[in-house]
């Protein structure tokens, strides 16, 4: 008895491992189709990579502001989904 439980506690182990390691290939797989898009998207491709950081921030601040500065469309927003 004492054995099967400790076997299924291994194999749901294992099975946590192998979702982990899936859920890391995916977020992976979204970084390099995403970052790919960005760069295109804003003509980054032959930038160094401190002028596309200093893109990000400052699209960052926009976006931060700007957020700031109507939150009744975040209330909206949140109602929507």
């Amino acid at each position: 008895m004492a054995q099967n439980t400790q076997s299924k506690i291994l194999s749901i182990d294992e099975q946590i491992q192998k979702l982990k390691e899936k859920r890391n290939r995916e977020v992976a797989k979204l970084e390099r189709n995403a970052g790919k898009r960005f760069l295109e998207k804003f003509d980054l491709e032959n930038k160094s990579l401190e002028e596309i950081y200093t893109v990000i921030d400052t699209l960052s601040e926009t976006y931060n502001v700007s957020k700031q500065e109507d939150p009744v469309e975040d209330l909206t927003n949140d109602k929507r989904d």
